[in-house]
């Protein structure tokens, strides 16, 4: 493991590079876009979130969705019921 540190602004950087990298290299539908960009959220969420773990990140899903989409979770998670 290496003592490397980095900036948020660093993590989110790559983070997104390979999110990028997914949805540039897959022929992925709209749905599948935004479960990707939903997961980098969250993981921004959780790392900006004070004393969150891997197993505790002190953050739901909601809040990920409340603080960074028009419309918050219930308009999200109208997207997957309008899906087949």
């Amino acid at each position: 493991m290496s003592d490397t540190t980095y900036t948020r602004d660093q993590v989110a950087d790559a983070v997104n590079a390979g999110a990028g990298l997914v949805l540039d290299g897959l022929n992925l539908g709209e749905r599948d876009e935004d479960v990707i960009n939903l997961v980098v959220n969250a993981a921004l969420a959780v790392l900006d979130t004070p004393g969150a773990t891997g197993e505790d990140p002190k953050i739901t899903l909601d809040d990920v969705m409340n603080q960074n989409y028009d419309g918050g979770a219930k308009e999200v998670r109208s997207w997957w019921c309008n899906w087949s």
